[in-house]
């Protein structure tokens, strides 16, 4: 009777124990597909996909106004450790002007240059808008990785502005070059031979979000991209003749390096046939006033270029990943020359744009030299040349230099409560002889203002101590917390699916043994 009971319940039903095996195989099949999915998600191949952003939606296109707010707000989320987003004010229509700052210690003021990046003046120019997002994504991929990221970030703050004029490009039925108004916004700023521009009230709210942006934050260089041309365009754009004549600012020698430097990392600009090394003064290609980038030079103490970007207007979007390839190592090499500044030849030397009207505090330094410090009032319309006579140090050997030496200024400028710092450093060449004897004085030439420009003036602020995780494991958000490699959810999981499979071990080896308990043999 026992023995046809439990054949019939065998037969007919589920035993508790049956029903217990099977609910520990159906967990074990899940943790097990669970693992596997982990496993293949988290692999290193797919890491690299999933640390890549998903910033722009399906398929090439030019994001629009909405898009581009999505996307850099996307940004700050998944490197917001070395990105902030802010907004320098409103377009005509009210759109906001987002701009992306790119730091070791984005917002807060430090004694290091400010570079930025304008895209999409001309609201039917929209390149600029997707080159800038490619380069704020390149940082954030390859920072610590690749030495020149490292360095733009740690070394600098890059401010990077996709869109000046957002009405312009989303106008219907098609993007127009003008804003809202239909004010050209590359004529519109005040300009020295144009004195209808200079009331300020007159200007566009773009123009104007774009002035106090440059008095706010005091930028190094600048470029505006631009489309229709390829060449690195470098002021003046205007001269008094209002002609094709070349129109040189006092640092005409300074920005025709820049726009060289810039050509000659480009595949191609740099072979122009219709500019002569990819480079041109904006006046002798053709004048124009109340351009941006001559207000920058003029009135913000910023070098800016233009930068013509492509042939035509409008690239097809299926273009972009190229010009971006095309264009990555000219735009990194731009910034990158505002971190340094090298000198070669017997002396060590460089050259500072200062504000003039002003009492600077210089000191110069240099390992193995007692430094020199003086105060210099520098006059209006005046080059200052400042001369420095360091005296050696004493050294038991008589040559206390290493096969690299460095120099480095420090300039001061003492106002109410505030004071303003900076230190600037220059590379002189390995072993030059009045710096190598030790017995000799070496001499430092500091021309204020002069044709580099290093770095601006910035109000100190103390910040924050940075986060240091270990483990070298690499947190986006401020949590705190750092998950050990070796816990890897890969293998926390793996872990949880061996366990999950001797428990199902045990309990099927005791159900078994219960059932040969209760079953006599046949």
């Amino acid at each position: 009777m026992g023995r046809s009971s439990l054949v019939t319940r065998g037969g007919g039903g589920w035993s508790g124990d049956h029903r217990t095996g099977f609910m520990i195989l159906a967990l074990v099949a899940l943790l097990c597909r669970l693992d596997a999915t982990l496993a293949e998600s988290l692999s290193p191949d797919t890491m690299d996909d999933a640390a890549t952003p998903r910033n722009a939606p399906a398929g090439p296109h030019y994001r629009n106004n909405l898009e581009l707010e999505e996307a850099l707000r996307n940004f700050t989320q998944r490197c917001s450790h070395i990105s902030k987003l802010y907004s320098i004010g409103n377009s005509t229509l009210g759109v906001p002007l987002w701009a992306l700052e790119i730091s070791d210690k984005p917002g807060v003021s430090e004694p290091e240059p400010a570079f930025k990046f304008v895209g999409n003046m001309h609201g039917d120019e929209p390149l600029g808008r997707e080159l800038v997002l490619l380069l704020a994504e390149w940082l954030c991929e390859n920072y610590l990785k690749d030495s020149s990221a490292t360095l733009i970030v740690d070394k600098l703050h890059l401010h990077l502005l996709p869109s000046m004029n957002p009405d312009g490009f989303a106008a219907k039925p098609n993007p127009m070059r003008n804003n809202a108004q239909n004010v050209d916004l590359n004529r519109d700023f005040p300009d020295q031979y144009f004195p209808a521009n200079n009331n300020e009230g007159k200007r566009q709210p773009e123009t104007r979000a774009i002035m106090n942006w440059i008095r706010a934050v005091r930028f190094t260089a600048s470029a505006s991209f631009h489309e229709g041309a390829l060449v690195a365009n470098y002021p003046y754009d205007g001269n008094l003749a209002v002609n094709q004549n070349c129109s040189v600012s006092p640092d005409n020698s300074t920005f025709r390096y820049l726009a060289g430097l810039y050509a000659n990392n480009h595949p191609s600009m740099s072979k122009s046939k219709e500019f002569v090394g990819g480079v041109t003064n904006g006046a002798k290609w053709y004048p124009l006033y109340g351009g941006m980038q001559d207000w920058n030079y003029l009135h913000g103490n910023c070098l800016e270029l233009t930068l013509e970007m492509n042939e035509n207007k409008w690239p097809p979007p299926i273009k972009i990943s190229q010009l971006w390839s095309e264009h990555r190592k000219s735009m990194l090499e731009l910034v990158l020359s505002t971190v340094t500044i090298t000198a070669s030849g017997e002396f060590g030397d460089y050259h500072r744009l200062l504000a003039p009207g002003r009492i600077y505090e210089v000191t110069s330094s240099m390992a193995g030299y007692y430094k020199r410090s003086t105060s210099v009032f520098l006059p209006n319309r005046t080059a200052l040349a400042l001369d420095f006579i360091l005296d050696p140090l004493p050294t038991a050997t008589g040559d206390s230099f290493r096969s690299h030496n460095a120099i480095s200024a420090r300039a001061r400028l003492r106002g109410h409560s505030l004071f303003d710092e900076e230190k600037l450093s220059v590379m002189i060449p390995p072993n030059p002889p009045k710096f190598a004897s030790g017995k000799t004085p070496s001499e430092l030439e500091l021309k204020i203002p002069g044709t580099v420009l290093q770095t601006q003036l910035v109000e100190m602020v103390s910040w924050k101590p940075t986060k240091i995780y270990g483990n070298g494991v690499h947190l986006d958000d401020d949590s705190g917390f750092a998950l050990p490699a070796q816990y890897h959810p890969t293998y926390v999981f793996s872990i949880a699916s061996v366990l999950a499979i001797l428990i199902w071990l045990f309990y099927a080896s005791r159900s078994s043994y219960r059932q040969r308990q209760k079953i006599p043999s046949l």
